[in-house]
C-alpha cells in the first residue's frame, strides 16, 4: 500500500455546512472541486511542527473508530452481547465460532485496528523527529501519541492469535501465534517513553501509568492462554501491574470513580459497537446480564445481581443506561480506577494474601456502596464476578470465559476452540504475498 499522503479528517458536523454550500454552488455555477476543506492535511503539512497537535487527534480519531469496530465482534463473541438480527456473521461470532477469517465483521475490525496502528506509530515517528530537531512546542502531542500507540498493541495482542505489522510500503509477513507476546512490550516501551517526558502527578501521567498496568497485566494473562491453556492456575500474579496501579492510584483523588474514556460524539467517529445495539438492532445486550424486552430488542432490567447483596448490579445498572442513552456515540473505556483495583485484589488472591484481597475489593465496592466483603462467598467467585460487572464491554470478558472455564450461553460448543482469538483476516491475506488462507 502506498504512503499515506493525505489526511482527511470531515466530522459529522461539518456535513450541513458542506451539503448547504454545494447547493449554492450548484446554483451559481462555480466549480464544485474548487474548495478547501479546512480539516485536510496534506503531505507538506505533516512535516509541519505546527500540525503536532492535528496529528496526534488523528490519531485519537482512528483509535476510536477501530476499538468501536472490534469492540462489537469481540463482545459478540461473549456473554456479554448476542445476535439478534440478519446478519449471518454476528451469528457465527455469537456461537462462538471466532477463527474465520472471511467473517465480515472480524475483518473489518482487523482493517480498522491495523490502521489505528499504523497512524499511531506514523505519528510517534513524525513528532519524535520534530522534538529531536528542537522544533516541538509541547510533549503533550508526543505523550498522546504514545498512549494511543501503546493501546493499539494491547487491543491487537489481546484480541488477535496472529497479526501483520507493517509499514503499508511493502507486505509484511505474520508475526506467529507465539510471538504475539512481543506486542505487549512494544506497548510497554510507548508508555516509558511517554512517562519520560509526562509532568510528575498530572492526569497524563495517571492515565499512562494506569495503561502500563494494563500492560503488564494483559502479558502475564496472555502466558496463562498461550500457546494453550497453559496453567491450570487461572490467577494473574503480576508486582509490575500492581505497583503500576497502586502509583496511578495514588495521583487519583482516593475513592474516586476515576476513568479514562474516549470520547465520542457527533464530531468524532463513532461507536460501532454502540451502533449495532442501539440503533441497527443486530446485537443486544446478553441474557447473562439483563432481562430482555419483549420484542427481544433491549434490555428491560439488570439480571445480574451482587452475590452479597443480592441486589442488581449497581454498576452495570449505570454502565447500560448510559450506554443505551448515549445510543450510537458512547464513550469508550480505556482503563479505570475500578481495573486497577481488581489487578491488585487479584494479585493478593494468588499469593493467598486474603487480607490484602479484602481490603482491596472492598475500595472497589464501596464505589458502589455495597456491603464489604468478609468471607461471606467464595473470594474467586466474587473476583469473577466483580471482573464481569466492572469491565463490561471493555474487550477483557472472552479471556476471563476461557480461564476461568466458563461459556457463553449462545456458545455452539461444536464450534468453539478454547482458547482462540480472531486470526489473520481476508482483506489482508488477499492483499499480502507472504499470507494464505491455508497458513
Amino acid at each position: 500500500m502506498n504512503t499515506l499522503n493525505q489526511i482527511l479528517i470531515i466530522t459529522k458536523s461539518y456535513w450541513i455546512p458542506l451539503l448547504f454550500a454545494g447547493f449554492i454552488i450548484t446554483i451559481t455555477g462555480c466549480d464544485i472541486l474548487n474548495v478547501n476543506n479546512p480539516n485536510s492535511l496534506i503531505e507538506e503539512d505533516l512535516n509541519n511542527p505546527a500540525a503536532a497537535p492535528a496529528i496526534a487527534n488523528g490519531a485519537e480519531a482512528t483509535l476510536t473508530n477501530a476499538l468501536g469496530d472490534l469492540l462489537a465482534p469481540y463482545s459478540t463473541a461473549t456473554d456479554e452481547l448476542t445476535w439478534i438480527g440478519t446478519r449471518d456473521g454476528w451469528q457465527e461470532l455469537d456461537q462462538g465460532m471466532l477463527d474465520n477469517p472471511i467473517n465480515e465483521f472480524t475483518d473489518g475490525a482487523f482493517n480498522s485496528i491495523s490502521e489505528s496502528r499504523w497512524t499511531a506509530d506514523n505519528a510517534i515517528s513524525r513528532l519524535k523527529a520534530f522534538r529531536e530537531e528542537g522544533a516541538l512546542q509541547s510533549n503533550l502531542p508526543l505523550i498522546r501519541s504514545y498512549l494511543y500507540g501503546a493501546v493499539n498493541y494491547l487491543s491487537i495482542a489481546s484480541s488477535f492469535d496472529d497479526v501483520v505489522i507493517g509499514d503499508r510500503q511493502e507486505p509484511a509477513p505474520a508475526i506467529g501465534e507465539g510471538n504475539m507476546d512481543q506486542l505487549y512490550q512494544t506497548a510497554i516501551d510507548y508508555l516509558n517513553s511517554g512517562l519520560a517526558l509526562v509532568q510528575s502527578g498530572s492526569e497524563w501521567e495517571a492515565r499512562l501509568l494506569a495503561i502500563r498496568a494494563r500492560a503488564h497485566y494483559e502479558e502475564a494473562l496472555w502466558n496463562k492462554l498461550n500457546p494453550d491453556i497453559a496453567s491450570s492456575d487461572p490467577l494473574v500474579q503480576s508486582a509490575d501491574a500492581v505497583n503500576d496501579a497502586e502509583e496511578a492510584l495514588a495521583i487519583i483523588q482516593d475513592g474516586a470513580d476515576w476513568n479514562y474514556r474516549l470520547g465520542v460524539s457527533s464530531q468524532t467517529p463513532n461507536n460501532n459497537m454502540a451502533f449495532q445495539v442501539n440503533e441497527r438492532l443486530e446485537l443486544r445486550i446478553g441474557n447473562s446480564f439483563i432481562e430482555p424486552t419483549d420484542d427481544n430488542t433491549k434490555a428491560e432490567s439488570v439480571s445480574l445481581e451482587d452475590p452479597i447483596d443480592e441486589i442488581p448490579a449497581p454498576f452495570l445498572e449505570a454502565e447500560i443506561d448510559a450506554f443505551v442513552e448515549a445510543n450510537e456515540y458512547a464513550d469508550i473505556t480505556v482503563v479505570s480506577a475500578r481495573e486497577l483495583h481488581l489487578i491488585i485484589a487479584e494479585d493478593a488472591l494468588a499469593r493467598n494474601d486474603s487480607q490484602s484481597f479484602e481490603s482491596t475489593i472492598n475500595d472497589l465496592r464501596a464505589l458502589d456502596g455495597l456491603t464489604d466483603y468478609q468471607g461471606q462467598v467464595p473470594a474467586l467467585e466474587l473476583l469473577q464476578h466483580s471482573r464481569q460487572v466492572n469491565l463490561f464491554l471493555q474487550g477483557r470478558r472472552l479471556a476471563d470465559l476461557y480461564r476461568f472455564e466458563q461459556t457463553s450461553p449462545e456458545w455452539n460448543l461444536n464450534r468453539v476452540e478454547e482458547g482462540t482469538f480472531f486470526p489473520i483476516t481476508i482483506t489482508e491475506i488477499r492483499a499480502n504475498p507472504n499470507l494464505s488462507l491455508e497458513n
